[in-house]
This record gives structure tokens, C-alpha cells and sequence, in this order.
């Protein structure tokens, strides 16, 4: 890759084998089955008046689904935490975890129709999700902001009109925010791929959100690159389930109080930017720009 002619000095990064650190990473990475919609019986075991999945299969739906497969094979840390909460309840109801794409919009039918048993989303505070389902609070909640380079900060979100803007593919409010500020859109697989190219001088900024910004630039490696805008459309993480499902709401809320703890987000947020600041270090080969 050829350095853009915008980069005036460079310091590049070191490349060097580092097989063990990425088999200790990766291990912890859930992986999600995409199954199509299909419409499924209601009824559920009931343990305690509350459901008992033991056995069978806890259908979630999440806003976007990873690719089965990269073209190299290379595994990433996706945007948010959607699969990841997913992974981690199904655990808690010993259930086998099945992962359907559900549209931020049609969440509320897929819940109406049982095609899920419950929805994972990011919503606002006036989102409808909010009064035609049982909504359970995960603990996380971000704006969303940006990295960019230090010497050469954008002022405001307004100046990133004309200027190229990188974003993952499953960052849907990012692209929306982007594409309404009138930036050029770049859309890539990861996170981490959408940050090596603001270093690298691709593009002008990295959209993500701040709540995962903080420990990533707070890191030595990214202190020229940790200039940000402050954080706008600020969201959160809930468990959406449907109003006569009492049952799963009640096994949720049970399961999220051990999930949901500010401790243990913590400890995904610093999860989340040691393994996409490792994945950066992994991929990018060309120099900073900077």
C-alpha cells in the first residue's frame, strides 16, 4: 500500500509473529449461526415461572451478523456487544444459542410473531421498542464520537462534510450520522480496519463509539490519533422481549444481574480496545500518517 500523499512523516509499525498473543485472544471471540426467520411455537417450559430453555434453542435477534468467513480467514472484534451479551445469557439459561439478523425496525414484529424469543438493539431514550416490549437495561451506553489525528483535528462534526469518514459495516447509526453530515462513506469489515486506515492516513476520521474510543486512545500506541468530537446520539444496549412472555423477562432480568454489573462492562470495554488495538498492529502495513 502506498502511503497518500497527505502524509508528510510516518513512523512505522513493527510486524513481528505474535501467534501466541493472537490464539489467546481469539479464543474468547463467540461465533453466532445465522438462521433465517422462521415462525416458531410461543409456548415455553416453565421452571420457577420462569423459562426453562435447558435443552433447546434461545433464538436472538441482533441488528447485523458477522460474514461466516473473512477471504483470509482472519477473525475480528466486532462493533458492540450485541453478540457477545447473546453468547453470554444463553449461557446462564443453558440454552443453545441461535442468531437471526433482525432489522432495528423490525424488531417489534419479530418479537409480536415469535420469530425471536428476544431482541438485543441499541435505543434511544424515545425509541418505540421502549412501549411495545419489556425492555431490560444492559448496562451499556455510549454516543458515538471519533478518532483522528492529532495534528491535523477536525473542529466539529460539521467540518467532516466532504471529508472521508471510515466506519464498520456493522455500525449502522455511525453510517447513518456519517452519510447525513455529508461525509464520503468508507465502509469496512471491522473496527479495527476502519482505524489502520485513519492511521494511515485513508481517511479523515474513524466513527465508533466513545465508550470504546476511551480505553482504546487512552493507550500509548494511539496517543497521536486520540483527537475527538464530543459525543452526539447517545444510545443504549437493551433486552428487548415481547409483553406476554413474562417468563424470559424474568429469566433476563436474572441473568443481567450478574451481566450487567459496571464492573463486568468495564471489563468488555477493555477487552474490546485491547483486541481491536492488537488487531490494527496484526493487519496494517503500510506506515502511519502522521
Amino acid at each position: 500500500m502506498s502511503l497518500p500523499p497527505r502524509c508528510k512523516g510516518f513512523v512505522p509499525l513493527a510486524a513481528c509473529g505474535l501467534a501466541l498473543l493472537l490464539a489467546t485472544v481469539l479464543a474468547g471471540l463467540p461465533l453466532g449461526v445465522a438462521l433465517p426467520l422462521e415462525p416458531r411455537a410461543l409456548a415455553a417450559a416453565f421452571a420457577g415461572g420462569e423459562a426453562n430453555f435447558a435443552g433447546r434453542s434461545l433464538i436472538v435477534g441482533v441488528p447485523w451478523l458477522p460474514p461466516p468467513e473473512t477471504p483470509d480467514g482472519r477473525l475480528y472484534m466486532e462493533e458492540g456487544f450485541e453478540i457477545d451479551l447473546a453468547t453470554e445469557l444463553a449461557a446462564r439459561l443453558s440454552a443453545e444459542l441461535r442468531l437471526v439478523r433482525v432489522a432495528p425496525d423490525a424488531a417489534r414484529e419479530a418479537l409480536d410473531a415469535g420469530r425471536v424469543d428476544l431482541v438485543l438493539a441499541r435505543v434511544g431514550a424515545d425509541d418505540p421498542l421502549r412501549t411495545h416490549a419489556v425492555v431490560r437495561e444492559s448496562g451499556f451506553a455510549s454516543g458515538l464520537s471519533v478518532a483522528m489525528r492529532t495534528d491535523r483535528p477536525l473542529a466539529s462534526w460539521e467540518a467532516l462534510k466532504g471529508r472521508v469518514v471510515c466506519v464498520s459495516e456493522a455500525n449502522l447509526s455511525g453510517q447513518r450520522l456519517a452519510a447525513r453530515l455529508g461525509a464520503q462513506v468508507q465502509l469496512w469489515r471491522a473496527p479495527a480496519v476502519a482505524l489502520m486506515h485513519m492511521r494511515t492516513g485513508d481517511c479523515d476520521a474513524a466513527l465508533h463509539d466513545r465508550a470504546l474510543l476511551d480505553p482504546l486512545l487512552g493507550r500509548r500506541s494511539w496517543e497521536k490519533f486520540s483527537a475527538t468530537l464530543p459525543p452526539v446520539e447517545s444510545s443504549t444496549l437493551v433486552i428487548a422481549t415481547a409483553p406476554g412472555r413474562g417468563d424470559l423477562a424474568r429469566a433476563v432480568q436474572r441473568a443481567m444481574a450478574a451481566l450487567g454489573t459496571s464492573d463486568r462492562w468495564l471489563q468488555r470495554r477493555e477487552k474490546w480496545a485491547s483486541i481491536v488495538s492488537f488487531e490494527v498492529y496484526r493487519d496494517q502495513v503500510a506506515a502511519d500518517c502522521h
